[in-house]
């Protein structure tokens, strides 16, 4: 029998999103995140935050519920980085933000800053890492992302990850935070590189749900990395996902496949009253609007 999952409740400014709540997942925009993006890198090493609330405002208009900040460029003060970061964020968006970064004390100051209830991305099941980062979930009362990653790494077998699952929400418990603060990234791996590692994550995701009664979410582009037609195929592994229990998701909002496939994953579960979030968002289409269509 299922466990049934709580909802994971996350705030900004003037908006609050539960995780979990519908079958739809949770879209957080993924955009404010210099990895293999060199303009933004150096925005963000200039401290052009203008930029950022830019992207920030973009993903939001284009349907993003909420938003990852990661501030990772190599010699600055992330800190100060992660700090200006948000403040500039949160002047221009409501939406809640998801704290992304590896550094406790970067996390600390980051959790000091901003308002509402922010989610933090991440810990792992590495000793080191729980010990630093659930007490400062509990320390600040909001949520926190437990990616099924260990010591040797990202196992191949859903079984190990979920038991990695299990031994964050252990360690979360103990620390006195409930299953409500705890949401599971069960991993995304490249399918062109590792032959059933999206298979291994679809398991994952499910037995999460249903044997442990949590919330999940992915890092949904790792999927095609270095392979074509990447946004085809990470929209198809999204609604795959969708029948397995993911509950969110961190992606770009901007993706005209993945708009696509999140209004036809709440169309189909039931979740778009008379189907009209999908017929306005056709009709967007078809008069060639550039920006997604918000249901």
């Amino acid at each position: 029998m299922a466990v049934e999952r709580p909802h994971v409740e996350i705030a900004g400014t003037g908006k609050k999103v539960q995780i979990g709540a519908t079958r739809t997942p949770v879209l957080i925009g993924e955009r404010i995140n210099p990895t293999n993006r060199k303009v933004l890198a150096e925005k963000i090493r200039r401290g052009d935050w203008a930029f950022v609330q830019r992207e920030a405002v973009r993903q939001v208009e284009a349907g993003a519920q909420a938003l990852d900040v990661n501030v990772g460029v190599p010699s600055i003060d992330e800190r100060a980085a992660m700090v200006a970061a948000v403040r500039a964020i949160q002047d221009v968006v409501d939406v809640p933000l998801v704290i992304d970064n590896s550094n406790p004390e970067v996390l600390r100051e980051a959790l000091r800053s901003t308002q509402g209830r922010p989610l933090i991305n991440s810990t792992s099941a590495e000793s080191k890492r729980l010990k630093s980062v659930v007490p400062l979930a509990r320390e600040f009362g909001v949520p926190l992302i437990g990616l099924c990653l260990e010591d040797a790494g990202i196992p191949a077998s859903a079984r190990r990850r979920v038991e990695l699952a299990r031994l964050i929400l252990d360690a979360a418990l103990a620390a006195g935070l409930e299953s409500r603060d705890l949401v599971i990234d069960c991993l995304v791996l490249p399918a062109g590189a590792a032959e059933g590692g999206a298979a291994a994550s679809l398991d994952a995701v499910r037995a999460v749900t249903e044997e442990l009664g949590l919330n999940t979410t992915c890092g949904l582009s790792n999927v095609s990395f270095g392979l074509p037609d990447r946004p085809k195929l990470n929209a198809s592994l999204l609604c795959l996902f969708s029948a397995a229990g993911l509950s969110s998701f961190i992606g770009d909002p901007h993706d005209a496949e993945i708009q696509h496939a999140l209004h036809s994953i709440r169309l189909l579960w039931g979740e778009d009253r008379m189907g009209m979030g999908y017929l306005k968002h056709i009709r967007g289409l078809k008069r060639g609007s550039d920006a997604p269509v918000r249901s």
